[in-house]
């Protein structure tokens, strides 16, 4: 495998170059066999290859580097909660990412672990070390230990950082849980729809055309069609869908487009609510971490901004920034905002004049939290019966337009 490596010689200049090695810790090895102190050492992704020479002669090898591991929420929750604990415990931060670097499973994060401990080895602060990748860690998290580091309270930080992503998983769970059930159960019934119309009605329609029944009704006749069409083109179903998601995706690449999009998602019926909840969720409650982790409050806004991945409430924090820049309140920039309810301005205004700007966002979080599990209940209690009714519409439909040419026959010869 090749890799490629950034390391410091021992006249203390930076050099950077490629090794072939059968592991990272082999390539490490080597490094510090020439007497070089390793900063960073990443597999090279894509397809690599290597020329070594032998005899005279090069070889080529050939190096497939496997699709990254996906880092969840997860798995940053649990490194963050041992870090928190063992800096507490006097133990240094490069021996703290040894130890997390032989424990940890997911492979693409033990990677990012070795390269980081390999940094902070070099002379390379925690938080610049992080900041060389930028796929795992976010610019969030990066800017809360780097403030850690600064005030001398990187324990805290940490421990703060694992409580914020812990609630931010907490959240995604809630989301998913949300739209994990009428998913499913859509799934199912389209499913069992189309081993009805591919399977069971052809045998209906052989034992109608065996009776001579040349006329049918209409309902009948179109079951059939769709049977037809199902058994004959059914190659053809996902190509409305890719249609769809290659139209959203142009479309979103459009300031107009994106923002049209962004409006409609938390506008929609049933589960646009969930979204924005959702989102002003993750958003005060990353202004909250920040602010309390002692980050500037424009700052701040930027960043809370930055997690809404949504321009209608990327626009609102954007505005806030302005403002205060400019000397004006947040709780007046809120409260002249439709979005926010009057009672967050309200709250903003309190911790404002009580210097707990950070206490009261983490109370403004944490009411979106709860809105948020209340409408997830009351969207499962609703849902559940129209689920219910709309599975036995389509299931009796086409149950009944076979049925109904069946008894019509029966009667005929009775």
């Amino acid at each position: 495998m090749l890799f490629r490596y950034r390391a410091r010689t021992t006249t203390g200049t930076i050099t950077t170059g490629s090794r072939e090695a059968a592991s990272q810790e082999a390539a490490v090895s080597w490094l510090r066999e020439q007497g070089m102190s390793p900063i960073s050492v990443e597999a090279q992704g894509g397809f690599a290859v290597a020329t070594a020479e032998k005899g005279g002669k090069k070889s080529f090898n050939l190096n497939i580097e496997l699709i990254p591991q996906k880092v969840t929420l997860k798995d940053k929750n649990i490194i963050f909660k041992q870090m928190a604990t063992m800096v507490n415990a006097g133990i240094t931060v490069a021996a703290t990412l040894d130890l997390l670097a032989n424990q940890t499973e997911n492979k693409t994060l033990k990677t990012a672990i070795v390269g980081m401990r390999d940094a902070v080895g070099g002379g390379v602060t925690f938080g610049a070390a992080m900041s060389r990748y930028p796929k795992i860690f976010t610019g969030l998290e990066i800017s809360l230990v780097k403030a850690g580091e600064e005030g001398g309270v990187l324990d805290v930080s940490m421990a703060r950082l694992a409580d914020f992503v812990e609630k931010q998983y907490a959240l995604q769970k809630k989301v998913k849980s949300a739209m994990t059930y009428p998913s499913v159960v859509v799934a199912f019934t389209m499913l069992a729809l189309g081993i009805l119309s591919a399977v069971i009605v052809p045998m209906f329609r052989k034992a109608f055309d065996n009776m001579g029944m040349s006329e049918l009704p209409k309902m009948t006749a179109a079951i059939f069609g769709f049977s037809d069409f199902l058994r004959g083109y059914w190659f053809t179903l996902p190509i409305p869908f890719i249609l769809l998601w290659v139209a959203m995706h142009f479309i979103k690449k459009s300031e107009g487009g994106r923002r049209f999009l962004d409006k409609r998602k938390v506008k929609a019926p049933l589960i646009g609510d969930i979204i924005f909840k959702a989102i002003l969720a993750r958003s005060f409650r990353t202004f909250a971490t920040l602010v309390t982790a002692g980050v500037s409050i424009l700052d701040s806004i930027e960043m809370s901004a930055g997690v809404a991945d949504n321009v209608v409430v990327k626009d609102a924090f954007r505005m806030m920034r302005e403002r205060a820049q400019n000397g004006i309140l947040l709780s007046a920039t809120i409260k002249e905002q439709k979005l926010f309810p009057a009672m967050v301005a309200h709250m903003v205004a309190v911790g404002e004049e009580t210097g707990q700007v950070d206490e009261v966002l983490s109370k403004v979080a944490d009411w979106y939290d709860m809105e948020l599990d209340e409408k997830i209940k009351s969207l499962t209690s609703i849902i559940e019966p129209v689920l219910i009714v709309f599975i036995g519409l389509v299931v009796g439909l086409v149950v009944g337009s076979i049925f109904v040419p069946l008894i019509q026959s029966m009667q005929q010869l009775m």
